[in-house]
């Protein structure tokens, strides 16, 4: 692995420490429905970059077969690779009461993403999640 990448994913693992200690801090909601993970059930869309996505495949150690539609990690109602999951995952909540607040986090986090792969000279790309997990992905 090249430098640059290796910068790229140290700052992406200290970015993802930082949101997750913000959401603990606010406390949303979890009810363990699995809705954030069941896409087709919640009609949900999860987009994430290119560099977000070789994370959470390095993380899970590669990608498990699933049908298309679906990710590959979210296995029995759980996500089985929580510790390499992306942005989108993190800050989503079906807390009523943190779906005002969702957007302008993430997006505050997502700036920051987009900052990361300038800095190091990264293309950046964001896709549907459960495609980009599929594919060969190169940050």
């Amino acid at each position: 692995m090249d430098a640059p990448l290796r910068a790229a994913q140290e700052e992406l693992a200290a970015l993802y420490a930082r949101v997750d200690a913000e959401i603990a801090a606010r406390r949303p909601r979890c009810e363990l429905s699995g809705r954030c993970c069941d896409f087709e059930r919640s009609d949900h869309r999860l987009y994430a970059t290119d560099l977000e996505t070789a994370a959470a495949r390095a993380a899970a150690g590669g990608v498990p077969d699933a049908p298309s539609g679906r990710c590959p990690w979210y296995v029995d109602g759980l996500c089985r690779n929580r510790a390499g999951r992306p942005l989108g995952c993190r800050v989503y909540f079906c807390d009523p009461g943190w779906e005002s607040e969702m957007p302008a986090v993430y997006e505050r986090y997502h700036a920051e993403l987009r900052a990361v792969h300038d800095r190091h000279g990264l293309p950046y790309r964001y896709r549907l999640f459960v495609e980009a997990a599929r594919d060969e992905v190169a940050p």
